[in-house]
């Protein structure tokens, strides 16, 4: 063997011995996210729901502050995501303007996390355009205050509808993470115990699609011996700060082959929640093999998308509905809100050429229509259930207001926009003859005859 061969041998032997040297003393980076879960009006009705709200916000952003967090590196630092926009609606209504000032900052600062889902909802039981007006409040959040939001969730039940990533994607979301309850189901377990992929982009049949990340359900009891709903793959994976979820973290990082791994979730089915500990467990935790950083979950999609994204597979499923279906339980209530949509889309396409030559003729109606907005939003909140220890007679008062606000809403633009937009055609014809107009609010040609019952004479020869 010539000296140029061996030498050649040598160095590939070395390229080797580095790459797997390099491999092998990967640093791990396992991100840790309290995360809350509410169960809206399912413990308490919503006047107690909406003061832990507030009052939990108010005690992170102290938290976020104080100095037993702020002189620490920003991996370290307190950090608060919350499970809907329907918080930071809450906080802008009832604290004062240097308050909610002073929670945007901390979204601004990485500390604070809001996504577009107002609550964890059942979107398999609302019509897709329902879907969309429900996170227009994020929408506000983001042209009023300038923050930037990417994440959206559909959590604890076991399904997950496949239009929804195109309806998430479509609305500005990249992110996406789930956790089930394995409880309450029809579901055979095996199916969401053994997921076919467990850090994916969820892809719809457009072709759009949302990093998602949704870990097989464990098949042991949580860390602190709770249920499975509290370990990794439940809407609770980091109910339990101590060194065994470290552990499942590193056996979920081998798994998955990713050195990138998320444990996402505290509050679980608790009122309220409140803890320092994933400080202390990220800094006591960290070593020179596993770093554990406290998230705003942003950051993990970000590192994941950025290390392992180019790999990652695509899944185009349908999960089908199943809490889903609760809504029919109220079936006259629930197509109010559906029939809502439909008239909605009229009285907005005929509040428009309204504008035209009255361009503030509904600014009075801005409040009913944001209430309107959020009350869509939150109409499939997920806790349909009968077994919470609500009244079940109070969840459905809950859900015929947030009916009675929609609807309400799309019956007075609707009736404005009517009465202007007859005024402002022009009459043919005698005046003591009734008029007619037919609107047509979609996008596409219609050639169909309008059928309206009346007995009296045509304006002119119409």
């Amino acid at each position: 063997m010539s000296n140029s061969v061996v030498c050649k041998f040598v160095i590939l032997l070395a390229v080797l011995l580095f790459q797997y040297i390099a491999v092998t003393a990967q640093t791990n980076r396992f991100y840790i996210a309290n995360d809350d879960h509410t169960d809206y009006v399912w413990t308490a009705n919503e006047a107690v729901y909406k003061n832990v709200m507030l009052t939990t916000l108010d005690k992170y952003l102290l938290q976020i502050d104080s100095s037993y967090t702020a002189g620490l590196p920003f991996k370290h630092q307190s950090k608060y995501n919350c499970d809907g926009s329907f918080w930071f609606w809450l906080y802008e209504r009832n604290r004062t303007e240097a308050q909610m000032n002073n929670l945007i900052t901390k979204v601004k600062s990485g500390h604070m996390t809001v996504p577009y889902n107002p609550l964890a909802v059942l979107y398999g039981g609302l019509p897709a355009e329902a879907s969309i007006r429900g996170m227009y409040y994020s929408g506000y959040l983001q042209k009023r205050y300038g923050i930037e939001m990417r994440l959206a969730i559909s959590m604890e039940s076991q399904v997950l509808p496949l239009g929804l990533s195109s309806l998430w994607r479509g609305s500005g979301v990249k992110y996406s993470w789930k956790g089930v309850c394995g409880c309450a189901s029809k579901m055979d377990k095996p199916n969401i115990q053994n997921r076919d992929h467990e850090v994916y982009y969820y892809k719809g049949l457009d072709g759009q699609k949302v990093l998602m990340k949704w870990y097989s359900l464990s098949t042991k009891s949580s860390p602190c011996g709770g249920d499975v709903n509290e370990s990794l793959g439940g809407y609770a994976e980091a109910r339990c700060l101590n060194k065994d979820l470290i552990e499942r973290m590193r056996q979920k990082s081998i798994t998955t082959k990713h050195n990138v791994v998320g444990a996402f979730g505290y509050g679980w089915d608790d009122l309220q929640t409140y803890t320092n500990k994933f400080i202390s467990l990220a800094k006591s935790s960290s070593n020179s093999t596993d770093e554990i950083i406290v998230s705003n979950e942003t950051d993990y999609f970000t590192d994941m998308e950025a290390t392992y994204g180019n790999a990652l597979s695509e899944e185009s499923v349908a999960g089908g509905n199943e809490w889903d279906l609760y809504i029919a339980s109220m079936a006259e209530v629930s197509a109010r809100v559906k029939r809502s949509t439909e008239k909605l889309r009229a009285a907005e396409a005929m509040a428009t050429v309204v504008s035209i030559n009255y361009p503030d003729f509904a600014k009075d109606l801005t409040a009913m229509r944001d209430s309107a907005w959020m009350s869509v939003g939150l109409y499939p909140e997920h806790d349909w259930t009968a077994n919470g220890p609500v009244p079940r007679e109070e969840r459905a008062g809950f859900q015929r207001r947030m009916e009675n606000n929609y609807s309400r809403y799309a019956d007075t633009l609707y009736n404005l926009s009517v009465a202007l937009l007859g005024n402002q055609i022009k009459k043919t014809g005698s005046n003591d003859n009734k008029c007619f107009f037919v609107f047509n609010p979609l996008n596409w040609v219609r050639n169909d005859f309008a059928d309206i019952p009346y007995d009296g004479n045509f304006c002119g020869n119409q």
